[in-house]
C-alpha cells in the first residue's frame, strides 16, 4: 500500500486500532506505523496476522487480543493497549461484523451480536479510553462508519442501523469531549477487503458502473482519510463524517440515468 501523505505530527502517537488484523483497520495500523506512531493493534481471532505487522515494527507495535462483543472485552482492550504504549492519544475504531439478512430473517441474537460488536463497542472504547485521551489538548477519536448508515442498505438493515447509531454517537461525543478530544468519523462505500470480497465478486462489477468515480474503493482510499483525521492537519474538523465512497452518495443526474438505460 503506497501512502503519499506524510504527517510528521503523527511520530510518537499512540493509538489503538481496532479490528487492526485485517482489512481497513490492518492499513491504518500499517500506515499510522509508517507515520512514526507507536500501535496497538487489536485483534479478535486473527493473532497471526496482528503479530506479523508487530515484528515488522519492534517496539513500536504491539498486539492486544479481545472480544469487543462484550464490555468486558473492551476494557480490558483499552487497559493492555495503554498498558502496552505507556498511554493513549489516539482511537481508530473500525472492527466490525457485517452479513446480509432480510429483516423477516433476522433473529434476536443475530440483531443483538451486530450491535454489541459494532456500536455497543464505541461507547465502552471511548468511555475506557477518555482518562488517557485528550491530555495537552490532542486526544483524537475516529470510528469508521459506512454509507449504510447514511442512506440505509436493503437487506442489510441491522448493519446500516449500526452504522447510524454510530454517525450519532460521534456527533454527540464530538461536542461532549471538545476541545481537548476531537471526535469524526470516515465512511466507506464498497471497499475491497476480506469482509467485502465475496459479494464482490459478483456484484462488483455492477457496483463500479454506478458510481461516478467508476471503481470500487480499494483500502488505501480510507486510509487517506483517516490518515488526515489523525493529524492534527485536520485540527478544525469537529464532529465530521468524511464519505469515502466515489460519489456512491450523490444524485445522478436524469440524462445519466437516460444514457444508461438506452
Amino acid at each position: 500500500m503506497k501512502i503519499v501523505a506524510r504527517y510528521d505530527d503523527l511520530a510518537g502517537r499512540r493509538a489503538l486500532v481496532t479490528g487492526g488484523s485485517s482489512g481497513i483497520g490492518l492499513g491504518v495500523a500499517e500506515a499510522l506505523l509508517d507515520q512514526g506512531a507507536k500501535v496497538a493493534i487489536h485483534y479478535r481471532s486473527n493473532r497471526a496476522a496482528a503479530e506479523a505487522l508487530a515484528a515488522r515494527h519492534p517496539g513500536r507495535a504491539f498486539p492486544v487480543g479481545a472480544d469487543l462483543g462484550t464490555e468486558q472485552g473492551c476494557v480490558r482492550c483499552v487497559a493492555d493497549a495503554s498498558q502496552a504504549l505507556c498511554g493513549l492519544d489516539q482511537l481508530v475504531h473500525s472492527a466490525a461484523i457485517w452479513n446480509e439478512g432480510p429483516i423477516g430473517a433476522i433473529t434476536g441474537p443475530q440483531l443483538e451480536e451486530i450491535f454489541r460488536v459494532n456500536t455497543f463497542s464505541a461507547f465502552y472504547l471511548v468511555r475506557e479510553a477518555l482518562p488517557h485521551l485528550g491530555r495537552g489538548g490532542r486526544g483524537n477519536v475516529i470510528f469508521i462508519g459506512s454509507t449504510a448508515g447514511q442512506r440505509g442498505e436493503a437487506r442489510h438493515g441491522h448493519y446500516a442501523a449500526t452504522k447510524g447509531a454510530l454517525q450519532s454517537l460521534a456527533m454527540s461525543l464530538a461536542v461532549e469531549l471538545a476541545p481537548s478530544t476531537r471526535v469524526n468519523v470516515v465512511s466507506p462505500g464498497w471497499v475491497r477487503t476480506p469482509m467485502a470480497e465475496p459479494e464482490l465478486r459478483t456484484v462488483g462489477a455492477a457496483i463500479a458502473g454506478a458510481l461516478p468515480n467508476r471503481r470500487v474503493g480499494e483500502v488505501e482510499d480510507v486510509v487517506h482519510a483517516v490518515l488526515y483525521l489523525a493529524s492534527e492537519a485536520s485540527g478544525h474538523l469537529v464532529g465530521e463524517d468524511l464519505c469515502v465512497s466515489g460519489g456512491a452518495l450523490l444524485v445522478v443526474p436524469r440524462g445519466q440515468i437516460v444514457a444508461r438505460e438506452g
